[in-house]
């Protein structure tokens, strides 16, 4: 086990589909053979890998907590509905080892604060790379009225709203009043510099394309293509499983684009190539909807942003999108 998963980590991104397919194989049957400590070093080795065995790493996230943290932490294989079955089928470990993962959907951190105790509530407070939506806020706010790391994280955060840390200098216990005050509504400079680091990476569409393994997702679904035909609903419940790099990779296999153009375009915060090209393919706005929350947009989108893309799409003329369309495929520039 120890030396499959050692080999694996060090050949991972020269593997082919079919090599990686074998490894998950062998990984997923010894894992069932072997005892914990085995199960814990493997998971180690395979936990921060792009291009993991996605059996395994699953077999793993729902291992015993030894086993499951590093994965739980570290794998961009998980997807939100990996992690949102975990929070609901585990207890208090296996919320905390996914509270510090570096980057965390809206629906993921309210499930989280919801289920979790103050501890896990509060390094959620803490981690910049959370999307922290208005039932969470709530719950940390409370907290964070008679708790200082809770506070003080809070105060830390680029996201927080003015009017919550003017809440809690208002309401909170007088120790906590105190810290905020003191620290300026903040936390100390370092701790700020690496808060403001976070939030910039998150504006950049090469820290979310970094995430994804989009060269095997389109060896997996250019196969399926061949074998049985990839088509919009498989498209669309790809995308309500969060599985991006295979959304993506059906996106530019249905509609003609390349891989490398559909990936830049499902990432980026201006969403006006992939309507177009959703209206000139003749997607259900069902479909429409599903991809707009799917992979980094389900972070980098608002609502209201969301709201106004499907706007777009359903005022958009569908003979004008595939004029367009045409023109850039030939001319790979849309007018």
């Amino acid at each position: 086990m120890k030396s499959v998963a050692s080999l694996f980590a060090v050949t991972s991104e020269r593997c082919t589909l079919e090599q990686i397919e074998i490894y998950d194989q062998v990984l997923t049957r010894l894992a069932d053979m072997v005892e914990m400590e085995a199960r814990a070093f493997a998971a180690v080795k395979i936990a921060p890998l792009r291009r993991a065995p996605e059996t395994a790493i699953r077999r793993f996230a729902r291992d015993d907590i030894e086993v499951a943290r590093p994965v739980l932490q570290q794998s961009p294989v998980l997807t939100d509905v990996d992690l949102i079955n975990i929070i609901k089928d585990f207890g208090r470990d296996h919320v905390d080892a996914i509270s510090t993962r570096p980057v965390l959907s809206e629906e993921v951190t309210d499930l989280a604060v919801e289920r979790g105790d103050k501890s896990i509530r509060a390094k959620i407070a803490g981690n910049h790379g959370a999307t922290i939506g208005a039932n969470a806020l709530n719950i940390l706010i409370e907290q964070a009225q008679s708790d200082v790391v809770t506070a003080s994280a809070l105060g830390g955060r680029t996201d927080t709203p003015d009017a919550v840390i003017a809440q809690l200098v208002d309401k909170a216990t007088e120790e906590v009043r105190n810290t905020l005050r003191q620290s300026g509504h903040a936390l100390d400079q370092s701790r700020m510099a690496s808060a403001k680091k976070v939030a910039q990476e998150r504006m950049s569409n090469s820290y979310w394309l970094g995430l994804y393994d989009f060269e095997i997702a389109w060896a997996k679904i250019r196969k399926f293509d061949q074998e049985r035909g990839v088509n919009e609903p498989l498209m669309c419940r790809l995308a309500l499983e969060d599985r991006f790099a295979e959304t993506v990779a059906c996106f530019a296999v249905l509609t003609g684009v390349s891989l490398e153009e559909a990936k830049h375009w499902l990432v980026r915060i201006d969403t006006e190539p992939f309507i177009m090209v959703a209206k000139a393919a003749g997607f259900r706005l069902q479909t429409v909807q599903a991809m707009l929350k799917v992979g980094p947009w389900k972070n980098r989108l608002s609502s209201q942003m969301r709201t106004d893309s499907l706007n777009r799409f359903l005022d958009l003329d569908a003979a004008a999108a595939r004029e367009r369309v045409e023109l850039y495929l030939s001319t790979r520039q849309i007018a």
